[in-house]
């Protein structure tokens, strides 16, 4: 997927929806007009060929980012998306956080680690044979509190330092996050939608419909495979 040529991307972008997004309601032209095709009615176009130009510049940067060893963290905890950005992390070794994303995990990242390291710890004990000689009751509320853990950790477990670079999946639904990683000084993409109500680096910044799971899968594919 991510060899074809620009032609064949366009192609891509339209069959998936990818450029289609929202209604005027929803629209922030002074923020994303750049990315915009035109407007009809209610119904606001992003420009095919600016995503197709954006996602070419920003494919080079993950790649480079990849080829270093470094880390990088997708950011999309979105129910609708939580399998698929769990199963196209893990293929292509990133970390990812699809659930429930904590608050000041970059910018309070020893706590964080230390609950990475419980999360790990918990899990080698219920492997071990130790495991097998407490209660049973001991045994399923260990289990339940792997289980809560896992549920939000289990995409960073391997995360041991500050991510060299983060994904971040509908910007404005996850403002917050892009605050935090700010304040960390933590270079990250931005992907979201024409409602972006605040002015991101427009360098790293790829405006598109985030709400169809099509677009978003096909584009995470793209540049994390």
């Amino acid at each position: 997927m991510s060899s074809v040529d620009k032609s064949t991307l366009l192609k891509e972008l339209v069959d998936n929806k990818v450029y289609v997004w929202t209604t005027r309601a929803d629209y922030f032209p002074k923020v994303t007009d750049s990315m915009v095709l035109w407007t009809k009615d209610k119904q606001v176009i992003i420009d095919p060929e600016k995503i197709a130009d954006k996602l070419l510049s920003l494919k080079e940067k993950v790649d480079s980012v990849k080829s270093e060893w470094k880390n990088i963290v997708v950011i999309l905890d979105k129910e609708a998306f939580r399998d698929e950005v769990k199963e196209i992390c893990t293929s292509s070794n990133l970390s990812f956080l699809n659930n429930k994303v904590p608050s000041g995990i970059f910018t309070n990242f020893e706590t964080f680690w230390k609950r990475i390291q419980s999360l790990n710890k918990l899990r080698k004990f219920i492997e071990s044979t130790a495991f097998e000689k407490i209660t049973k009751k001991e045994q399923l509320m260990k289990k339940r509190e792997l289980s809560k853990l896992e549920l939000v950790y289990e995409g960073v477990t391997n995360l041991n330092k500050l991510p060299d670079l983060a994904i971040v999946v509908d910007a404005e639904y996850n403002s917050g996050v892009v605050k935090e990683l700010e304040k960390a000084k933590i270079p990250y993409i931005a992907i979201a939608n024409t409602n972006l109500s605040r002015y991101l680096n427009t360098e790293d910044l790829l405006v598109m419909n985030t709400n169809s799971y099509e677009s978003v899968t096909y584009v995470l594919n793209y540049l994390l495979k």
